[in-house]
């Protein structure tokens, strides 16, 4: 079976390392993974203000060319050792659908390696990150109620698994559960999201679903997304799946699932 890594960041990424992407590709030769697929945060629609404080979320927009050449440099140097390929992890925000596709008609290729994930959910009181801080998210929490959020988060995803953005729609959906990163310490009493309804509607729409490893690595939280039944349900469907590390850093390529 040939080891995939599909989710990877690079130095682009403001909340990542500055370590090189030829860094992250020799990490991967070395632990056999075969495809390494750069998916940098796309740069945020225009019209839309980065919610976290830092406003570090994406990649600059400026950024983006040197990025794809680098990725089609390290093409080229690695052919026949890994195989690389870049895309981006780009944003399902409602409302910015046709921002978002602009974007997306810039880059096909790019298009065609790429992720389509949530971070983002309208909230009472504006846009939110769910995923930047245990603390955040509790904070949120108490405005209204957790089942608020996973009600924003469930409805998002749901639109995402709808294959919003047609030909140029990315060919996998990540990180399906990401709401889940700090259940541990904050959760609903019962959890309304129909993950099955959103599973199906993934299938039915072709896609292949982000079999993520970086959960594993969350202290609030402790498994895959999806986790272990989603993943048999996934498989029951006729979902594919990918491996990928959400690495962040080279030390994190293939993490969880290679040597």
């Amino acid at each position: 079976m040939t080891v995939i890594d599909g989710h990877v960041h690079t130095p682009y990424c403001p909340h990542g390392t500055a370590a090189p992407m030829e860094e992250y590709v020799r990490a991967a030769e070395r632990k056999g993974v075969k495809v390494l697929v750069f998916t940098e945060h796309a740069p945020l629609p225009d019209g839309f203000t980065d919610p976290v404080p830092e406003k570090d979320s994406a990649m600059k927009r400026e950024d983006v060319d040197a990025y794809l050449a680098e990725g089609a440099r390290l093409r080229k140097e690695y052919a026949g050792r890994v195989d690389v390929r870049c895309g981006f992890e780009v944003d399902y925000i409602e409302g910015f659908e046709e921002e978002t596709l602009r974007f997306l008609e810039d880059y096909p290729e790019a298009a065609a390696h790429s992720i389509l994930s949530v971070h983002f959910v309208k909230t009472g009181t504006g846009w939110f990150c769910i995923d930047y801080s245990a603390d955040s998210f509790a904070e949120k929490a108490g405005e209204s109620s957790v089942e608020k959020l996973y009600e924003a988060y469930g409805r998002a995803m749901d639109k995402a698994a709808g294959r919003p953005f047609g030909e140029l729609n990315p060919p996998v959906l990540g990180h399906i559960n990401l709401i889940h990163k700090f259940r541990k310490r904050i959760r609903p009493e019962t959890d309304p999201i129909n993950w099955t309804g959103i599973l199906e509607k993934a299938a039915a729409n072709g896609y292949v679903l982000d079999f993520n490893y970086a959960g594993l690595r969350k202290p609030d939280y402790g498994e895959t997304y999806p986790e272990p039944w989603m993943v048999a349900e996934a498989e029951r469907l006729g979902l594919k799946l990918q491996t990928g590390s959400d690495a962040h850093a080279p030390e994190d390529v293939g993490r969880g699932y290679t040597r």
